[in-house]
């Protein structure tokens, strides 16, 4: 787990890049967008957390990510997030999981361009 700072424009990730890290955005935004229609999907604000995908099953990232002014965020591993949270207490991780499930299934719909409340 680490702060990591990204410059205006600068990619965090790029669509199809494989899914090896979770974001917690401290401060600026970050743009996500499909490269492949050009078609912005969200404005990331701080508090905001993304790449669950990382942690859920690995895989390929759907959407690609740019950083709008510095942005620092905090980066965890997948590996240091599953390590972190088989030493928790029973409850913990499929309590994790479930929200991250939730986040994914979330934001899987506003990729496809689903309405929701803001």
């Amino acid at each position: 787990m680490a702060d990591v700072t990204y410059e205006d424009g600068e990619m965090l990730f790029q669509k199809k890049d494989r899914a090896e890290n979770f974001f917690v955005l401290k401060s600026g935004e970050v743009e996500l967008f499909d490269p492949d229609t050009n078609k912005q999907i969200a404005t990331l604000k701080p508090g905001a957390s993304f790449g669950e995908q990382a942690i859920l099953d690995g895989g390929v990232r759907a959407v690609s990510a740019k950083a709008k002014g510095e942005v620092t965020c905090i980066e965890i591993s997948a590996e240091a997030l599953r390590k972190l949270l088989s030493s928790s207490p029973g409850i913990i991780q499929p309590v994790f999981e479930a929200i991250l499930l939730e986040l994914y299934m979330h934001n899987d719909l506003r990729i496809k361009g689903y309405p929701f409340n803001k």
